[in-house]
């Protein structure tokens, strides 16, 4: 392969609301690529210094979990690029976050909501000044969750400094028909990757900078594309042994500036094992809209991720957030007894399937993953298998109990909302759970959405249902020409035939969740052995 022309620079970009906590692995694995091969390449995470022009506070409240179906992050950055009235930025508050919050912090959210979406025009000012002062060929930007916003401004404003760099989107919110309708409206975005990029983007920044002329590359769109040529499907990494160990130095240098993030919010890796769901691939859970068109389930060797959780072991500590959306069963064998004899104390999550017998709960114990996510979901057999979930209740029982033993924490929420729920199956639930308060109760209890890519987002009428974006889209996505479904990735369900003694139902089981939730402390489980008193 040739050299790259000296001076070719690749600025990839992250922008807010993304993790002071954790690197971008998508960018951390391209920028060491494109290192490999020769380009000068950085990474850019601008939300630090976001979160140092409001606040860490402020940061930390804005992009709390709980606020996350507010899209208030979007909120923040989008009348940038979507302007809009003060009334209908009223109603936002109103009829959308009102609803997340109680009165006193709704007021406090507000106010920082507020000052923060003030900051946003001269933040997104300076992030362009410090990206021009890098004359870069390219600029690929990252964006997934609630990032579009921010990188749309972005993009607007560097390519009108920078009329003949690249401007290259990426990342979850690009997948497919999301990516194709970015490039379309925006006519800042000169290319968009639909899928993963791993060998896609390089050879991108390949042709780019070489001045060829650009070529079809799977998985890509340009504006050099005709406009009714068909796209061709992302290419998927097959063999994951053959991607790099990624380089977080980016992260780490940027996060260890901000003296006080240190303490409270310690810098730790990403990590993945393996891509896709091998149980997606079989049975695709109704709600779920992860991996979109990169289902299959590939994994890497055992002795490859042996050898990455080594590496940025020595890097940055044995501390790590595993990526992977489900846990490969041979790693019982293969991985995990090599982790738990190294002589370092891994800390680690992963998500698995809630299938799990003793000895591989104890396995994982052992070994340091001292967190999973087992897609519990509910706890009746029917509402299970109206989402495809391949469980039951008293499977989803046994995993709480056996992590209770193992000291294991179980992640998880309760969901309700699916089409063909009844009633009673929800007083069932609210007649269990007094039993369950020595286990590990659930964060929350959540309506379920048709995220996109979803059974339910692609076939809708097969489940008796319709469905409609999230409620605060239309305040943030605004404009006579703009289409909300353009944009959006989480969807309500409206339910049309419904059980009218179903919403009772759901909110005696929100009750009883909360009790649990109060009470689990102060519960625990006793057996008495009466005959040692006769």
């Amino acid at each position: 392969m040739s050299r790259p022309s000296p001076g070719a620079r690749v600025s990839l970009v992250s922008l807010p609301f993304s993790s002071l906590q954790h690197p971008s692995l998508g960018l951390s694995l391209l920028a060491t690529r494109l290192r490999q091969d020769g380009y000068d390449c950085g990474i850019d995470y601008f939300s630090f210094d976001f979160a140092t022009t409001i606040g860490l506070d402020s940061y930390a409240l804005l992009t709390d979990e709980k606020f996350y179906q507010s899209f208030l992050g979007e909120w923040i950055f989008s009348s940038l690029v979507f302007p809009r009235s003060d009334e209908s930025d009223f109603a936002y508050f109103s009829e959308v976050l009102s609803h997340y919050a109680g009165s006193l912090e709704y007021l406090v959210l507000m106010g920082d909501a507020i000052r923060a979406r003030q900051a946003a025009s001269d933040f997104i000012d300076r992030c362009v000044d410090r990206i021009a002062s890098q004359n870069p060929t390219i600029i690929g930007v990252s964006t997934s969750f609630q990032q579009t916003a921010a990188s749309l401004a972005f993009a607007r404003r560097i390519k009108a400094r920078l009329t003949n760099c690249w401007v290259v989107f990426g990342g979850a919110n690009c997948e497919s028909e999301l990516g194709l309708k970015l490039l379309e409206n925006h006519p800042e975005i000169d290319a968009v990757c639909l899928g993963e990029g791993d060998e896609a983007f390089p050879e991108l920044v390949r042709q780019v900078v070489s001045g060829e002329s650009i070529m079809e590359i799977d998985g890509f769109k340009t504006r050099h594309t005709p406009a009714d040529a068909p796209v061709s499907q992302p290419r998927l990494v097959m063999d994951l042994d053959t991607l790099p160990i990624p380089d977080f130095s980016d992260f780490y240098e940027q996060h260890g500036q901000i003296g006080e993030l240190r303490e409270i919010s310690p810098a730790v890796p990403t990590i993945e094992t393996s891509r896709g769901c091998w149980w997606g691939a079989k049975h695709h859970c109704t709600f779920c809209g992860l991996n979109g068109l990169s289902m299959a389930f590939r994994r890497k060797s055992a002795d490859r991720v042996f050898q990455e959780f080594n590496t940025l072991a020595d890097r940055h500590g044995p501390d790590f957030v595993v990526v992977d959306n489900i846990l490969d069963h041979r790693f019982f064998e293969e991985l995990l007894p090599r982790l738990a004899e190294d002589e370092r104390e891994f800390l680690m999550h992963f998500e698995v399937k809630a299938n799990l017998t003793w000895d591989q709960v104890s396995a994982l114990s052992r070994t340091g993953i001292r967190k999973i996510q087992p897609g519990i979901e509910s706890l009746s057999t029917n509402v299970l298998k109206l989402m495809r979930k391949g469980t039951t209740r008293i499977r989803n029982i046994q995993i709480l109990k056996l992590c209770a033993e193992a000291g294991v924490y179980v992640d998880w929420s309760h969901l309700y909302g699916f089409p063909g729920e009844t009633a009673a199956q929800y007083a069932a639930i609210v007649d269990i759970i007094p039993h369950l308060w020595h286990l590990q109760a659930p964060a929350g209890c959540n309506r379920v959405r048709a995220d996109r890519f979803s059974p339910y987002f692609n076939d809708p009428e097969a489940f008796g249902v319709e469905i409609r974006p999230n409620s605060a889209y239309p305040y943030i996505y605004t404009g006579d020409d703009v289409c909300v479904d353009d944009y959006a990735y989480h969807y309500d369900i409206v339910n049309p035939v419904q059980d009218p003694a179903l919403d009772s139902a759901v909110e005696a089981m929100k009750t009883a969740i909360v009790s649990w939730q109060s009470e689990q402390e102060n519960s625990l489980l006793h057996f008495a052995d009466k005959t040692q008193s006769r």
